[in-house]
């Protein structure tokens, strides 16, 4: 019998880091019911698979370890005897000649696609927080307008908004060779919806039971809130001309934003302004039309696309946050990171007692790692380096400082063209 692959292409902030993290933790339990999600024991196997499909990466760096990243999920998922899940949000941002590769090295399998879609009014805040997690210093308000008129708008970011979150533009590049009843979109529920519901629509999609799953070890995407985001935008407005991308990864998006800043306690939640549900409001009814007129099997209700009522007057502008709040936020930030340079400090100074804490600290998560050592044992040393640094603090920063030696040495080259991967943003790195 013909295989059945399920490629769910997106979108981001629609509960994908969730959806993935998941499949993920019950590998081994869907392998036993006969479905895979690939990737080995490499959690971003899915990750490194897009940007190879798309020839893209974080904001015009490159990484070695995506190289042929896409073949290898391919070569997994053929020589699986059943149902496979392929999940990453950044290929719905695939442009149709890489939708043409992706659908003919998946010729030996019954492709099903699958979309997981969120309202626009809850999507919009959501994205743009994501986006200045990802170096974009755009405000709020500039985000906004420029949403409304696409047309008129040259920043990279409103153009990737609308590749990755127009649902029925994503499908319409995706589908062209899928018949309809093969597409599936998967609605995410309204607030106050009962918890799991995504996930029993996710797993309905692709076969398999959701009561089965372990989700206790699960953990998703939080977003900033308002202060905790304007914070992290001036700090872009400050490093972009001097700070590496890897640098920014590791200290300001990973470090800072999704550690320290989702953390806070009572942070407000970007709303969006009553001023712009009207014209969302258009927009949302254009793109569920478009989807009950492809045809595509929807699992959930398109109604569920349409924003709701806004919930109160909790609202506060992104782009006119309190100074104090902002202060706040920098000040919890700025005591992480000194307790940070504390550790280090105590352990180059040889102190005993930060370097012993940092030593059995690191020696216990070595020590975890052993398995995945002994299981990459015969891989390139790259990928190797790679899955350590993602596991492991201070491999990741040498990785970083290498990536910033590599990018001071490396030959001048002729510049890209308008269509080059090293002019795409770092909107298209969300995860």
């Amino acid at each position: 019998m013909t295989p059945v692959v399920y490629v769910h292409v997106g979108a981001p902030k629609s509960g994908t880091t969730y959806l993935q993290n998941v499949m993920w933790h019950n590998r081994e339990l869907l392998a036993a019911e006969g479905v895979l999600y690939p990737g080995g024991d490499d959690f971003s196997a899915h990750v490194w698979a897009a940007f190879d499909l798309r020839g893209a990466f974080f904001d015009g760096h490159r990484d070695p370890v995506t190289r042929g990243a896409w073949s290898r999920l391919v070569d997994e998922v053929r020589a699986w005897d059943g149902p496979a899940v392929i999940s990453q949000e950044l290929l719905s941002s695939a442009y149709p000649r890489h939708v043409s590769r992706a659908m003919a090295d998946l010729d030996f399998a019954e492709v099903h696609l699958v979309y997981t879609a969120r309202d626009l009014a809850r999507q919009i805040p959501a994205h743009w927080q994501e986006d200045v997690k990802n170096r974009s210093a755009m405000t709020f308000g500039d985000f906004v307008t420029g949403l409304r008129e696409p047309e008129a708008s040259r920043s990279p970011w409103v153009r990737e908004f609308w590749r990755m979150q127009d649902a029925a533009g994503v499908l319409e590049r995706w589908a062209r060779d899928v018949p309809p009843e093969r597409v599936h979109v998967v609605t995410l529920p309204p607030p106050g919806a009962p918890t799991g519901l995504l996930l029993e629509r996710f797993c309905e999609v692709v076969g398999v039971d959701a009561t089965q799953l372990d989700t206790s070890a699960v953990f998703a995407n939080p977003s900033l809130g308002v202060a905790e985001t304007e914070l992290v935008r001036r700090i872009n407005l400050a490093s972009r001309e001097t700070v590496e991308w890897p640098v920014h990864d590791v200290y300001v998006k990973h470090d800072l934003a999704q550690s320290v800043l989702t953390a806070r306690e009572g942070a407000t939640r970007i709303r969006l302004p009553e001023a712009y549900r009207p014209w969302v409001l258009e927009r949302s009814r254009e793109m569920t039309g478009a989807l009950e007129e492809a045809g595509y099997r929807v699992v959930g209700d398109l109604g569920d696309l349409l924003p709701g009522p806004t919930g109160g007057s909790s609202f506060s502008d992104p782009d006119q946050v309190p100074e104090a709040e902002i202060l706040d936020a920098a000040l919890d930030a700025l005591a992480q990171l000194l307790r940070q340079c504390a550790v280090q400090h105590r352990h180059g100074a040889g102190e005993e007692d930060g370097s012993a804490d940092l030593m059995r600290e690191q020696v216990a998560r070595l020590r975890e790692d052993a398995a995945h050592l002994e299981a990459l044992s015969a891989s390139p040393v790259k990928q190797v380096v790679r899955t350590l640094s993602e596991r492991n603090r201070l491999v990741m920063s040498a990785r970083a400082a290498y990536w910033r030696f590599a990018e001071t040495t490396r030959r001048p080259s002729p510049p890209p063209s308008a269509t080059s991967p090293a002019n795409t943003p770092a909107s298209e790195t969300r995860k």
